[in-house]
């Protein structure tokens, strides 16, 4: 359906607002690397574009929409067969927006503090390795959720792209060295911040009288923290009530799919033909985990057509680009509402992304008379 393809879209937009500051977020603590003075005079010109109304505006709308959109994914899912990556990525977008929740209000009420506090590297440096070490190690594994979870969106996305073959031999390593160096960054600036601490007395008296009145403040809003945390809690919970509700009805509607090969599987009404094949170890190329991108699980539909709900716009497409014949179907899209059908899977289970990026290059096979 067209809004089922609008929203993947919406969600794949707001994802790359949200990686574009954690790029710019993270290149900045690696300039940490030669100097906390590097990281300052930097620091206004990569965090530029979400200092103002519209980029703050824009960062918080798309952090907000890509929460709840994960939700509605979560809530919409037929079944729990899912591929380790996708696991991963679903239990991080999960626990990432309470773990950011501590970070961003204890920023927020820094700047209240005192306006120049939130924009300085050196004093918020000074009270994560000084003052509240505790916030440090919250800060790294926010930061490692975070990327992890990004970047498997990312690479997810871009990876049946036909311009991943040039683009890969930059992303990849770019995907695994940013983190690195944004960590390594974060602590040389540090160990500097540290040593100026111990130096300078009336530096120090400073940031303790900061964080003392942070934390002062901070305290004064842990019903806030607590009211919004119950918030998130309860929508995760809805999320998951809303699927287990679905997984259940579809229980009492039992069908069969034969496939070539003489192959059956058993499966419940409204599953997709790929959900069925996973539940039931069938191999079934699926390089996307069944996001209808890549094109790479689709089946020839031999009989029993009419136990299948109608093709969308996202399925539509995607049979275009492949160049798909007559009665050719994703089976990741493709629900079977009916008793049952016959299919022939067109690519072998070992097709990789490049059976997406160049379709044309993978012979299907003839179906049996």
């Amino acid at each position: 359906m067209q809004s089922h393809k609008l929203i993947r879209q919406i969600r794949l937009l707001s994802g790359l607002v949200l990686m574009a500051f954690v790029v710019t977020h993270l290149s900045n603590l690696s300039l940490g690397l030669h100097s906390l003075a590097t990281m300052e005079s930097w620091r206004a010109v990569l965090l530029a574009p979400w200092r103002g109304t519209l980029g703050l505006t824009l960062l918080g709308g798309a952090a907000l929409v890509h929460a709840l959109l994960g939700l509605y994914a979560v809530a919409m899912r037929r079944s729990l067969v899912m591929s380790r990556t996708d696991v991963v990525q679903l239990l991080l977008g999960l626990l990432t927006p309470p773990m950011l929740l501590n970070h961003v209000v204890a920023m927020h009420l820094a700047g209240r503090i005192a306006p120049d506090f939130a924009d300085a590297y050196g004093r918020t440096l000074a009270v994560y390795w000084s003052f509240a070490p505790h916030l440090a190690f919250q800060q790294l594994l926010v930061v490692m959720m975070v990327w992890v979870h990004g970047a498997l969106g990312l690479h997810s996305w871009m990876v049946l792209q036909p311009w991943w073959r040039r683009a890969s031999a930059l992303a990849l390593p770019l995907l695994f060295a940013l983190p690195i160096l944004a960590l390594l960054g974060f602590a040389e600036a540090g160990k500097e911040v540290l040593e100026r601490l111990a130096k300078d007395a009336a530096w120090k008296f400073e940031i303790q009288a900061n964080a003392s009145a942070l934390a002062e403040i901070t305290a004064g809003m842990d019903g806030l923290k607590a009211g919004l945390m119950t918030g998130y809690a309860l929508l995760v919970l809805l999320a998951l009530g809303v699927m287990g509700a679905r997984m259940l009805r579809q229980r009492a509607l039992p069908l069969e799919v034969a496939y070539d090969g003489g192959l059956r599987a058993q499966g419940q009404r409204g599953l997709s033909i790929l959900e069925i094949s996973r539940a039931n170890d069938v191999a079934h190329a699926h390089v996307c985990s069944g996001r209808g991108r890549c094109g790479t699980c689709r089946v020839k539909v031999l009989a029993g057509a009419s136990s299948l709900s109608p093709r969308g716009d996202l399925e539509d497409s995607t049979l275009v680009r492949v160049g798909a014949g007559t009665g050719v179907r994703l089976a990741c899209q493709a629900l079977v509402l009916g008793p049952g059908l016959s299919v022939l899977r067109l690519l072998p289970a070992h097709a990789d992304a490049s059976a997406a990026r160049d379709p044309q290059a993978w012979v299907e096979p003839e179906a049996p008379a």
